[in-house]
């Protein structure tokens, strides 16, 4: 449980300034059919199973989990982290924000940049509150690669 705590708060909970404007407000009312994929394909819990050159056990329960355009950040049975996010889907490299609205970083915005197939995601995400998005899935502060849950 202790590695889960470690794992998380490694990932998403970090010092950093003011939030940055999202990608894709959450108020666009018709997103695109890429956007659409994306979304939908994100739906539903993700194990948290690599982290910066490091496999993280099942033990750790380290989960996000994405309800529509928002997400809840679990280490076992408890809540971390809530918030919203934003896609961009328009370039080779996928941009996500996610926009903290619960936890240490409630009211900062963390940019990063994604790959996405039907059951894995890869993630490079900068520090909260950081106004620069890492350039590739290697360069962000945190690198992630998450399962969808059975």
């Amino acid at each position: 449980m202790k590695l889960g705590v470690l794992v998380l708060s490694l990932l998403f909970v970090t010092a950093g300034q003011a939030s940055q404007k999202p990608a894709v407000p959450t108020s666009d009312p018709a997103p695109t059919a890429a956007q659409a994929k994306d979304i939908a394909t994100l739906q539903g819990d993700w194990m948290i199973t690599w982290m910066n050159d490091q496999e993280i056990p099942a033990e750790a329960e380290a989960y996000l989990v994405f309800k529509g355009d928002k997400y809840e950040q679990w280490t076992g049975n408890q809540v971390d982290e809530r918030g919203s996010i934003t896609i961009d889907v328009t370039s080779t490299l996928k941009k996500i924000d996610l926009i903290i609205t619960e936890g240490q970083s409630a009211g900062q915005t963390q940019l990063g940049v994604y790959e996405l197939t039907a059951d894995t995601m890869t993630v490079a995400l900068a520090n909260p509150g950081s106004t620069v998005r890492p350039a590739s899935l290697t360069m962000g502060d945190i690198y992630a690669v998450l399962k969808k849950a059975k």
